[in-house]
């Protein structure tokens, strides 16, 4: 609907950072937060369904097996939404479930010892949850003194021991009192604790702390330890001898990281232990993939194992991360954990979103009297449509959008021009506040950082552009050719600059350049890498990708030389690809047609030998005794004039090849010849490999001798080299395919056969041209 009821709206409802943060406690309640930067309005989502689904089954009355640990992680790019989501399970949580243990990380650090004293929120920070805890502690007491207690056989008041197990385990017996009514030595109990902690933590601080915290003398102590303090003389007379994690300026951080973690392992130990549900919240986990090595490893590490601890052992775990982040943990891990991934929203989420932000604001003004403002306030059908669409749904940016759009929408407020107004945001704004907000560098920049990225593969410029100068700019002006790459001969890559591609029209002003600079430029190769300077939806990037044969490669600082090189890399791979389908398409065409004609050839010599009567000049013979055949039309000889061009010793390689292959001719004619009958299926097998062979090298030979005319005597240029490579390969894949092996053996005076001679004789021609002139 659009917004045509005269309403005014005075302030912008949308945060300027949207952003949400685990962090504060102030940041964590429902309060609604002025200059929002953390979300004042809530929708829900398909991820935020799924996420309390979990937490209520975690929660429920747990099985007689007791209670199922469960580590969630919500998985995703940024602005998706996922801190939103923990944040709203906290909350939930707190309402819900208050009694319920919950330690906090809004990100990780690599000082954790620092982020263990002033930024992880626990049980230890106020006095009702140290109460709770010092309850928790006391409850396991009694756990492993009812263990000793159920165990004491040899007792004879056995009835009697069981009801006192019971009654420390439902926690009407203080343990206290037990052991000393049994005259238990409390040591005891107290080495156990240790040695069952030992399956948590190397460290035995831990235990010595935990097993110190219910005595008066120890308590205070024992606490400022806990939230990460030094520990006192006392303590330290004890084995606790380090604070839980580093202090500040002291450089062994990744012990720190393996302490801390080693603090939460114990806590949410003591909880599965007796049953209570307990919670951790971390956000962020893919800061840790910034980290020095050593440091990224010890924290991935205590991670994994803190996992193991809290699916194995009653705990919730729910963490968010990027994709990269999660692929850090090891693949057992990821069996452990249920991986929940956003998505962006739908376009009535999209609605519902801005809805709910303009409903935090203040109150539409104006209007016909009795109407009611639309519930996306001046935002109209086409601009609400655009929103989404650019977007993707990211809720992080509709927000963005959404802000910078009522800002372009700002007019004064006559007549005293106070505080300005909106009274309608269209589809234009929409299309120009995205480009303010993803068009941040300038051309130059751009153009900067491809020139930084063909310094970096060090690409070969065209020597001249290959289309007229007309061509390599659009018509609007908007995209042009920024270089002209050509990474092998007749091939080029143009890298087109363009800005925000946001509508069907944009895309199509791109296509219809790209294809005219690929018929400008045949019969060479081309490709295109389109390097654009804003936004370009997922959507736009694959139908790009479709009709110009590449996609898009968006502006990212930082980054952008580095992959400007590897996508040209790819286009330079697909080029020369193309450039090798290209010449074996030629050379399969050329092959077919001589073999269209050597089987005409084939077809004369079955007819002259079934006919033959022996045409033999009277009295004379050829090699080895053969009769002398007379010369037909078709059957070249080896003393056809030469390629004068050719330097002698390559013009010798050939001579002696076609030789060695007229006398394979002649031998399996004189075969024929002498047993007075037709040539058989084999002889003509080879007959024909020979005459092919023979038309190939004739060819090879012309090619060579139209190579050594052009080329620069004594010291071809590198482009020359590279042409007599490609005629040199393309002789030798011609031959790869032929059954040259029935050639047979060679003349006894020389030293290679047929087969071989043909196989290195393109090997031979490219060392001897090749190699410069010695003067």
């Amino acid at each position: 609907m659009t917004p045509t009821s005269g309403h005014t709206w005075h302030r912008n409802p949308f945060p300027l950072i949207p952003v949400v943060r685990l962090g504060p406690s102030s940041d964590l309640g429902d309060a609604r937060v002025q200059a929002a930067n953390s979300g004042n309005a809530h929708i829900d989502t398909p991820l935020i369904t799924d996420v309390e689904s979990l937490v209520d089954d975690y929660f429920a009355p747990p099985a007689a097996g007791g209670r199922r640990g469960r580590a969630i992680a919500l998985v995703g790019e940024f602005g998706l939404g996922k801190s939103h989501a923990l944040r709203r399970t906290y909350q939930t949580m707190q309402r819900q479930h208050p009694e319920a243990a919950t330690w906090i990380v809004d990100e990780p650090a690599q000082d954790m010892g620092r982020l263990y004293r002033d930024r992880l929120r626990g049980p230890g920070d106020t006095d009702q949850g140290k109460r709770s805890f010092e309850e928790l502690v006391r409850d396991y007491y009694a756990y492993v003194t009812a263990g000793w207690v159920g165990t004491d056989d040899d007792d004879p008041r056995r009835g009697t021991l069981n009801d006192i197990a019971t009654g420390l385990l439902s926690r009407e017996l203080d343990p206290d009192k037990v052991v000393s009514a049994l005259r238990y030595d409390p040591e005891v109990i107290h080495a156990d604790l240790r040695g069952k902690l030992g399956e948590v933590t190397e460290h035995r601080m831990f235990s010595t702390a935990l097993a110190l915290l219910l005595e008066p003398p120890f308590n205070r102590m024992v606490w400022n330890w806990l939230n990460g303090a030094e520990p006192a003389e006392p303590l330290r007379e004890r084995g606790i001898t380090e604070a839980i994690g580093p202090a500040g300026g002291r450089p062994d951080l990744a012990a720190g990281i393996d302490r801390v973690f080693d603090a939460l392992a114990v806590q949410g130990f003591l909880h599965g232990r007796v049953g209570r549900p307990y919670v951790l919240l971390l956000d962020s986990l893919e800061k840790v993939l910034d980290w020095p090595d050593d440091n990224r490893r010890a924290f991935m590490d205590a991670f994994e194992r803190l996992i193991n601890i809290y699916t194995s052992l009653g705990g919730l775990l729910v963490f968010c991360t990027s994709p990269d982040g999660l692929r850090a943990l090891r693949q057992s891990v990821h069996e452990r954990v249920v991986q929940l991934w956003p998505t962006g929203l739908a376009q009535e989420g999209t609605r519902d979103l801005v809805a709910g932000y303009l409903a935090t604001g203040d109150e539409a003004t104006g209007g016909t009297p009795g109407g009611e403002p639309p519930p996306t306030g001046p935002f109209d059908d086409e601009a609400m449509r655009l929103l989404h669409e650019l977007t993707e749904g990211v809720p992080r940016e509709v927000l963005k959008t959404s802000r910078r759009a009522w800002q372009l929408s700002e007019e004064p407020n006559a007549p005293d021009d106070s505080e300005p107004v909106v009274r309608r945001v269209p589809g234009a704004t929409m299309l120009r506040a995205v480009r303010e907000l993803h068009e941040l560098v300038s051309y130059q920049r751009v153009l900067g950082d491809v020139h930084d990225a063909l310094d970096l593969g060090q690409w070969r410029i065209a020597s001249r552009d290959p289309v007229p100068a007309r061509l390599t700019r659009s018509a609007g002006g908007r995209e042009e050719v920024l270089y002209w790459l050509s990474p092998a001969p007749n091939a080029y890559i143009a890298v087109v600059y363009a800005r925000s591609l946001l509508l069907a029209d944009d895309v199509e002003r791109i296509v219809t350049q790209v294809n005219g600079l690929r018929s400008a430029v045949r019969p060479g190769r081309f490709e295109a890498l389109l390097v654009v300077n804003g936004l370009v939806s997922h959507a736009m990037q694959d139908r790009l990708g479709r009709s110009i044969g590449s996609r898009p490669l968006v502006y990212r600082q930082g980054v952008f030389p580095k992959s400007v090189h590897e996508a040209l890399l790819q286009l330079e791979r697909r080029l020369v690809e193309e450039g090798r389908e290209e010449d074996l398409a030629e050379l399969g065409e050329r092959m077919r047609r001589n073999l269209d004609q050597q089987t005409a050839h084939l077809d004369e010599m079955r007819r002259n030998l079934a006919a033959m009567t022996l045409e033999v000049r009277p009295g004379s013979t050829g090699p080895a005794g053969v009769p002398a055949l007379v010369a037909r039309p078709g059957l070249a000889t080896a003393d056809e004039e030469p390629a004068e061009e050719l330097p002698g010793p390559v013009r010798r390689r050939f001579r002696d090849a076609l030789a060695m292959l007229e006398s394979v001719t002649r031998r399996v004619a004189g075969r024929s010849v002498n047993r007075r009958a037709t040539a058989t299926s084999a002889d003509l097998s080879v007959l024909g490999c020979a005459t092919l062979v023979r038309a190939l090298t004739e060819e090879f030979r012309g090619a060579v001798a139209t190579w050594a005319r052009a080329a620069t005597p004594g010291t071809p240029t590198e482009v020359q080299l590279r042409e007599l490579r490609r005629i040199c390969r393309e002789y030798e894949s011609a031959v790869e395919v032929l059954p040259v092996h029935l050639l047979g053996s060679a003349e006894h005076q020389h030293p290679l056969t047929p087969a071989r001679t043909v196989e290195v004789l393109a090997e031979e021609v490219w060392g001897t041209l090749s190699t410069p002139a010695v003067p």
